[in-house]
């Protein structure tokens, strides 16, 4: 008997190795259950997101008591449909949405903060339209966006607070309808705010507001 034990002991240990390799090798090669992603705004002001997911992803949104919105993927062993959307209010100035991918533990922090303009007496605010922001399979984002009439824009990156800008002022420009590709700066974060330049009485002065303004976070 003592000569046989260690035949087995190794054996178990060669079955455990395995096991537990292939368990790995099936969570690497596990794709990811949130394909792409696109947050839009209206030209009413209604925020919504549309998203895409595998075919056997089951997707339950909840909302936490501090208002965000929690969009939760798992894994099913049936077919489910790959495309959502859902639409979200602006709630004192605020949005935030979220994805979790239950299988990976990976997550999706979006915060947006933008004035209820539904509440307004118009639809639109005095420079931008509408615009969007979508998520694509190679980890890029492009931002789309279009603007009121006799608006002048410009596009920057601000260094020192690594965000992305949107500078937008009254102005004799034609051009309404804009597109940029964005990357994730720091490997996990987006930071994107639009500018207004608002002048005041005959003087060169303005004011300046940040509205909207997006953070995307992704957590592995």
């Amino acid at each position: 008997m003592n000569k046989i034990a260690p035949f087995f002991l190794v054996l178990s240990i060669l079955i455990t190795s395995c096991s537990s390799n292939q368990a790995e090798t099936l969570s690497e090669s596990q794709e990811n259950l949130l394909q792409s992603y696109t947050l839009k705004r209206d030209a009413n002001g209604a925020y919504s997101i549309e998203f895409n997911t595998t075919n056997n992803t089951d997707v339950v949104t909840v909302q936490n008591t501090d208002k965000s919105n929690q969009i939760i993927l798992s894994e099913v062993n049936h077919k489910t449909a790959n495309k959502h959307n859902n639409k979200f209010p602006i709630e004192n100035d605020q949005l935030k949405i979220g994805f979790l991918d239950v299988n990976k533990g990976k997550r999706t922090r979006i915060s947006v903060e933008d004035d209820n303009i539904t509440l307004a007496k118009r639809g639109v605010t005095e420079f931008l339209n509408s615009y969007s922001i979508t998520k694509n399979e190679d980890d890029t984002f492009l931002l789309s966006f279009k603007v009121n009439d006799d608006v002048t824009t410009e596009f920057t990156y601000n260094e020192d607070i690594e965000t992305y800008e949107i500078h937008l002022s009254n102005g004799d420009a034609k051009q309404k309808d804009f597109s940029r590709t964005l990357n994730l700066k720091n490997s996990n974060l987006l930071k994107l705010d639009f500018v207004n330049h608002k002048y005041f009485g005959k003087s060169i002065e303005t004011t300046e507001t940040r509205r909207p303004r997006q953070v995307i976070e992704e957590i592995s």
